[in-house]
Parts: structure tokens; C-alpha cells; sequence
């Protein structure tokens, strides 16, 4: 398959080239495949695994954020190439981990980052785990000071198996979730107080920084490294998502204290049309595809597919999507369960034709799907599930 960051739109390369690869892959569904459908390329993901741990340099220097893949197959080959630090969003992400870790470690060993503000049940549901999967190292998060100490009485109250081991929230300027590092720095003295929880870090996520913003980037892992310094016991720093994690890497600070710097990119594993700037810069392929049919071609100057805002990135403005090897194909708004396209210049595909769409948003898209399949070069190699594509409502239900 082509690499990301060669040309056309997102960043695809020879587009034509790899859906017509993608269409031979699926050739034996000619006649069972309902569409829409989510594929991942195997092959490309190896690739990306690869090429991301050769460019942070340190495999420990990576604990990429699982909330993109959410499936037990592509968090084995991460575990599988030594990659055994994660971070994830839900309880259902985290059970995912510990228990693919389960099957891939003799002991299960992994360590994972819950790096979510919990709630008293959410945190209930996560000791029930830390119960199940022995071998697994599971740090939590602490947006506040008042979070902070509702954690420790809220596993105060609780039979918890062992004490848990917390990264405090600094919020970098996304102005989301996390607190000032000023607002840390003013309770240093109660922090060492913390029963049944021991603090060895920070956590700083620049969400709203991109891959052109390193300056803003800088300014704020100089408050980042200023706090690890001020806490004198950090152990472990916690940055980045795919559009700022080469900032991180470059800033020395982060590089050269006393702690551990770990980057926290996810969603280059897959690769998205967003993406297409550090996918060019790694070397990347495109790894995750919705197989979408035609199903109308009622205007001479347009077409409809089957793959709506329930299929693809329904949190990303039209187009949401590339058509891969279809340029002249421009997608207009879409609705639930329909996606058209304006054919500019170019051949109208058939009806029922199938086409394959690159999502703007890997994440989002990937949630949207129970099942999957998986490629390598021309041949479907498997069937799988997305195992934590949603979410379990009550603390005590089986998982994954």
C-alpha cells in the first residue's frame, strides 16, 4: 500500500493505485458485503508502529492513546513490538488493554494510563479491574486539587486491592479538563497527603495546538517542566497527541529532566486525512478505509453513498472524507445514512459501484463500527470486532 504524505488530498499518494488493491482484498464479499463497512490495512499499521518508534527514538517515549483503534487486534501488534506503555479514555478501553495483555504477557504486564477524570462509579468499575487483571500497572488521573481529593476518599471508602498511582492534570491552554500549574503548585504541601494514592507525575495534553504551533507548544512545556521541577518527586511527564507530539520530543526540558517524557499519539497508528501533516513527516501509510457502495445516481453531476454521518467522522465539517483515488469525486454535507458528492471532471462512478473513503477523523470513525475487516496487500486476512467501540453503563458487566 502507498504511503500517506505524497500527494492528493489527506496526503494518499497513488490513490487509484491502493483502492483497486483494496477492492481485490474484498473480492471473495463480492456477493455477502453490506456496506458501510470499516477495513484496516494491517500491513500499514505494522508500518506505522514502526515508523513511530523509530522517530521518538526511545520505545519507552511512547504510550500511544488506544482511544483511535479501540480493538483488540491492533493493541496486540503494539504489545507484540514491545509497545507495553498505553493510554486510554474508558473503562471499556482499559479492560480492553489488561485484558489483550492478558493474552499476549505470560503475567499480563502493561501499564496503563487512564487518563480521564473519573467519577466515583467510573472509578469503582476501574478497581473491579485493577481486581481481575493482577499484572496490569494502571495509573489514574486527577483533574483538580478538589478531584484530587475526591479520589482519595472515594477509594478510602472502597476495598481497593492496591494504592493506584495518579498523574495530575495540567491544563496547557485547551482550557478543557485539568487545572493551572499555578493551582498545583499552590497545594504542593497536600499532595504528599493522599491516602491509598501516590503521585509520580503530570499530565499536559495541547489539544488545541497544531503541527505548525511549536513556539505556543514551547511556552507551555516551560510551565510543564517549571511544576515537575517544583513537585520534586515526578517521576513521569505524559504530553501530546499526534498534532504536537514533535514539539514535545524537541523540547529539551522535557528530554532532560530527572522523569521519564512520554508523547501520547494515538490516531497516526491509523492515519487520517487531518493527520496527513505528521503522516507525511513519518512516513506513514493509511491504515483505516470505510468501504462505502453508490446507492443513488438520480443527478447527472452527482452521486450518493451509503456512508453517512453514522458510518464516518460525524464531528468533522464537510467533507469529512476523501474518496481515495477519486479526486474529482467533492463530498457535500451528509446526513445520517447518506453521504453525496459533486463529480466534478471526471467519470461517474456506477451504481453499486464500491469506492473506499479515507475519514477526516480516524476516532470518531472507528467508534462508529462493531465490526471490521482486515487486509494485507490484495488478501482479506480476517474478521474482527471493535471491542470497546462503545460503552458498558453499569460497573459490574463483563467486559471486553
Amino acid at each position: 500500500m502507498v504511503a500517506a504524505g505524497e500527494g492528493g488530498p489527506g496526503g494518499l499518494g497513488d490513490g487509484e493505485t491502493q483502492a483497486r488493491a483494496l477492492t481485490r482484498a474484498l473480492a471473495e464479499l463480492e456477493h455477502e458485503l453490506l456496506t458501510p463497512a470499516l477495513v484496516i490495512d494491517l500491513d500499514a499499521v505494522e508500518h506505522n508502529i514502526d515508523r513511530i518508534v523509530g522517530h521518538v527514538g526511545k520505545l519507552r517515549r511512547w504510550r500511544p492513546h488506544i482511544k483511535t483503534v479501540k480493538q483488540s487486534r491492533v493493541v496486540r501488534l503494539l504489545l507484540e513490538r514491545g509497545v507495553d506503555s498505553l493510554k486510554c479514555a474508558t473503562v471499556d478501553e482499559l479492560a480492553l488493554v489488561l485484558d489483550t495483555a492478558e493474552r499476549v504477557h505470560p503475567e499480563g504486564q502493561v501499564d496503563v494510563f487512564l487518563a480521564y477524570p473519573l467519577t466515583r462509579n467510573a472509578l469503582r468499575a476501574t478497581i473491579s479491574l485493577a481486581r481481575d487483571y493482577e499484572g496490569g500497572r494502571i495509573r489514574l488521573l486527577a483533574d483538580s486539587p478538589e478531584h484530587l481529593r475526591a479520589l482519595t476518599d472515594w477509594l478510602g471508602s472502597t476495598r481497593c486491592p492496591r494504592p493506584f498511582e495518579v498523574l495530575l492534570d495540567v491544563d496547557l491552554g485547551m482550557q478543557r479538563t485539568g487545572s493551572t500549574a499555578a493551582a498545583w503548585r499552590d497545594v504542593t504541601e497536600q499532595l504528599g497527603a493522599a491516602r491509598q494514592l501516590r503521585i509520580v507525575g503530570l499530565h499536559g495534553y495541547e489539544g488545541h495546538l497544531g503541527w505548525a504551533d511549536r513556539e505556543q507548544a514551547h511556552a507551555a512545556y516551560d510551565e510543564l517542566v517549571a511544576l515537575a521541577s517544583a513537585l520534586g518527586s515526578v517521576e513521569l511527564v505524559v504530553t501530546s497527541g499526534s498534532h504536537a507530539f514533535d514539539h514535545a520530543l524537541a523540547h529539551e526540558g522535557l528530554r532532560s529532566g530527572s522523569w521519564l517524557h512520554q508523547v501520547s499519539p494515538g490516531t497516526i497508528v491509523l492515519s487520517d486525512c487531518r493527520s496527513a501533516e505528521p503522516a507525511a513527516a513519518l512516513g506513514l501509510r493509511q491504515a483505516v478505509f470505510v468501504a462505502t457502495r453508490v446507492v443513488s445516481r438520480s443527478a447527472t453531476d452527482r452521486i450518493t453513498v451509503d456512508a453517512g454521518s453514522k458510518a464516518l467522522a460525524p464531528d468533522r465539517p464537510a467533507p469529512s472524507c476523501t474518496v481515495l483515488g477519486r479526486p474529482h469525486l467533492e463530498g457535500l454535507e451528509a446526513s445520517e445514512e447518506h453521504r453525496p458528492f459533486v463529480v466534478r471532471d471526471g467519470e461517474r462512478p456506477a451504481l453499486g459501484e464500491l469506492l473506499w473513503l479515507v475519514p477526516d477523523h480516524a476516532c470518531t470513525t472507528v467508534n462508529l463500527h462493531r465490526r471490521v475487516l482486515y487486509v494485507r496487500g490484495e488478501s482479506l486476512v480476517g474478521k474482527g470486532t471493535v471491542e470497546a467501540m462503545s460503552r458498558t453503563i453499569e460497573v459490574g458487566a463483563r467486559r471486553p
